[in-house]
């Protein structure tokens, strides 16, 4: 055979044998890369697994922290509010609450007081849930560096049978000695709408003590001494330990509190979905290098196979932009809609404020117009009422003066509230046999029970107690009005019960009904502002739904705890707690001298009013009364019958009740003016004034119909007595004369030599 026949006989399977090896080392390496790309891909999958997982344990815990900050603010800066005043007084300066701050108190419900030795002085009973402090000796005297005993100590525990998160702050004397603490308890009933968004995933919140052990929340009970962390700040741990498993700690310390919000999730319940992820992948490896193996075999058809595929995806790749061009589409047109949607609703809520607002401007402004005419009225009425002679015609002004009684009671019982609420009024404590309460109860509400046919009664008692005699007396009056009202038959029973400690003795002041009772999801209703149960047309011979609202005001001004029990069908039962100070001593009272009797001719009265038929009113009935009368209608004018100045005859700034020729004006006795004048200068002012031009104080009755707080506050500032309008004839004749024997009296001890008389305080009616 010739040498170029064999050489062309060779080549056949050299040439066969090469795309074999090629396409096996093609193969082998394919199957090599991909082998790679999975163990890389699956390596990068899982530290992105993990730092999701810290991600979320991050987010979880500002998340968290964020809102159960929320829930505890209102408590801590109570806490703060009330342990600031009392640290370094000691807890002798409890009482010495102002308003807001006692309102404050009786709302929340949860405060205790604790002395040194762990007795709860105040507020409902603490238990703490944590061996170690058991008996809340240890929370309260282990040692503490000097900045930890000023900052807030946190512990678990229960009150009144209720778990919640307790907030003490310790409390020191003057001289730095440990005195006791002041506790607010936080129910974890408050913090469970908080906890529930975290239920149904893998991850447990709660809140925990820098020692690791746990105070609210779903997690582990105690993790460790947690790290170290400055208020406000986060930190992610991938491998604490929780329970002996490895989890993924977030943890973020409270801005002002040694509390740490806590988030820990299982590395098990992070990485499993890692695992399941990593043996698929490691399937489609494998059927990758089948493949492959196959593409081997099937060559050609292969390439086939992925030309139309290549085609199908193509196809499906248009379908899918199509379909994302009409998504897009809807949610813009979506959009557009929830856009306007929301304008039409911020107008609607800007809508509201205003009509809010002008509701608002409508009833302040009514509330102090309607006086003028109340006022007027009942002036002219009680004129006219001593001047009809005609039995008929009496009796149709006596209606009008019960339908003017009904205006005046509610405006009176809001100008009760305005007042307290505007924290004008003062508790004047003092030692008050209990009764004496008792005895003026009786004597107010006997007859009112006797027309319902009801037994009243007070049980006897010889304690005396500290309170305000008057204001305790209104209170008590309230409940016992409401006992009556509500109660058809049976009887109406005021007594007391002890209760003490060593601390100090309290006695519980109860007024007991046989009436309807009160059901109870509205026992914490009834003590809010026009809430009348059973009363839905309003009739106002029911009342006006304030007297609980005036009581509960009254009891936080003076330090006394009010409670209520009820059974429907069998009656209820109201309570104030006051403190005991001892027993009655029988005393032998000293004679008191009456003041002398003023004589009305010899008085001059300035009355200054801008509204004429006001003023004309008050001028007539002073006149009624025998008193000497000069009119004007602002300060200014006021001031220039005071300086002297001669006015013509008949002059309308100025006129006497008693017409004569004098042109200079007498001294006047006393200055009877409203608040609001034309002019620069208010009533108030124009009596200091006129004081300034005499040289000497001229007694001012303020009459107006402001209820203000501000005005309110101003006008008894200037030591002038205060009427709201309207104000009954009889009351206006009782002040003015009351005023008038004081000035007197004045006049009496004012010294030979001419100087000033000694000054008493007064205060404004």
């Amino acid at each position: 055979m010739p040498p170029s026949s064999l050489s062309l006989a060779a080549c056949p399977g050299r040439l066969s044998a090469s795309p074999r090896m090629l396409v096996a080392f093609l193969c082998a390496l394919l199957a090599l890369l991909g082998t790679a790309s999975w163990a890389a891909v699956t390596a990068l999958d899982y530290r992105d697994t993990l730092d999701r997982a810290e991600k979320d344990a991050r987010e979880a815990a500002i998340l968290f922290d964020s809102h159960a900050r929320g829930v505890l603010d209102t408590s801590v800066g109570l806490l703060e509010q009330v342990a600031t005043r009392m640290d370094g007084r000691g807890l002798a300066s409890w009482g010495q609450r102002t308003l807001p701050e006692a309102m404050a108190v009786e709302r929340n419900g949860r405060v205790t007081l604790l002395s040194a030795d762990g007795t709860a002085l105040y507020g409902p009973t603490v238990a703490f849930a944590e061996p170690e402090t058991s008996d809340g000796l240890s929370l309260l005297v282990r040692p503490l560096s000097p900045e930890e005993e000023r900052r807030i100590l946190p512990a678990f525990g229960h009150v009144a049978g209720q778990p919640a998160i307790l907030l003490a702050r310790r409390i020191h004397t003057a001289a730095g000695v440990f005195d006791g603490a002041i506790l607010v308890a936080v129910p974890l009933a408050a913090l469970e709408p908080v906890l529930k968004p975290f239920d149904a995933s893998a991850r447990s919140v709660g809140l925990y003590r820098p020692d690791g052990v746990r105070l609210a929340g779903a997690g582990a009970p105690s993790l460790g001494p947690l790290p170290r962390l400055d208020a406000g700040t986060i930190r992610v741990d991938a491998k604490w330990m929780v329970n002996g498993k490895p989890s993924i700690l977030g943890l973020k310390r409270m801005a002002g509190l040694p509390i740490l919000s806590v988030v820990t999730i299982p590395r098990t319940s992070v990485l499993d979905p890692w695992y399941v992820r990593m043996e698929r992948g490691l399937i489609v490896v494998v059927a990758g290098v089948a493949a492959l193996a196959g593409l081997s075999l099937l060559g050609a058809a292969s390439l086939q196979r992925e030309a139309l595929a290549r085609q199908a995806l193509t196809e499906a790749n248009a379908q899918l932009e199509q379909a994302n061009v009409q998504l897009e589409q809807r949610v813009e047109e979506r959009t557009a809609a929830l856009s306007a949607l929301n304008v039409k609703l911020s107008r609607a809520l800007e809508e509201k404020e205003r009509a809010n607002q002008a509701k608002g401007r409508f009833l302040s402004a009514a509330n102090h117009d309607l006086r003028q005419p109340f006022q007027a009225l009942r002036l002219f009425h009680h004129i006219l009422m001593e001047r009809l002679a005609n039995t008929r015609d009496h009796a149709i002004a006596e209606k009008m003066g019960e339908a003017l009684d009904a205006g005046e009671k509610l405006l009176h019982a809001l100008l009760e509230v305005a007042t307290l609420d505007a924290g004008v009024v003062r508790a004047q404590l003092a030692d008050v046999p209990v009764s004496a309460v008792f005895e003026d109860l009786l004597t107010e509400f006997r007859g009112m029970a006797a027309e319902k046919g009801l037994v009243l009664r007070a049980m006897p008692t010889r304690m005396v107690i500290r309170t305000d005699r008057t204001l305790l007396t209104r209170m008590l009056g309230d409940l016992v009005r409401n006992a009556i009202r509500f109660t058809d038959d049976g009887r109406v029973t005021i007594g007391c019960r002890h209760q003490g400690n060593r601390q100090g003795r309290w006695l519980r002041i109860e007024v007991w009904d046989t009436g309807t009772g009160i059901p109870p999801e509205q026992l914490d209703n009834i003590f809010e502002d026009f809430v009348q149960l059973g009363n839905p047309e309003r009739d106002r011979r029911q009342g006006l739904g304030l007297g609980l609202a005036k009581v509960r005001r009254k009891a936080a001004l003076l330090g006394h705890a009010v409670e209520v029990r009820s059974h429907q069908g069998r009656g209820s039962v109201f309570a104030v707690s006051v403190p005991v100070v001892g027993t009655e001593r029988v005393s032998t009272a000293a004679p008191v001298q009456d003041a002398d009797p003023v004589v009305a001719g010899d008085r001059l009265i300035l009355v200054v009013e801008d509204d004429p038929i006001q003023r004309d009113a008050v001028r007539l009935l002073l006149e009624s009364w025998d008193y000497r009368v000069v009119v004007a209608d602002e300060g200014e004018t006021a001031l220039s019958l005071i300086g002297g100045t001669r006015l013509p005859a008949g002059s309308p700034k100025a006129g006497s009740s008693k017409a004569d020729s004098m042109t200079d004006t007498p001294v006047p006795d006393l200055i009877v003016s409203d608040f609001r004048l034309p002019g620069r200068l208010t009533g108030v002012q124009m009596v200091a004034k006129v004081g300034e031009r005499l040289g000497r104080s001229v007694p001012g009755l303020i009459l107006t119909g402001d209820t203000a707080p501000e005005r309110i506050r101003e006008a008894v500032a200037t030591g002038c007595r205060l009427l709201h309008k309207p104000v009954s004839p009889e009351d206006l004749r009782g002040v003015i004369a009351s005023i008038l024997s004081e000035r007197g009296l004045s006049e009496r001890n004012r010294p030979a030599d001419g100087g000033e008389p000694a000054m008493e305080n007064e205060s404004a009616a």
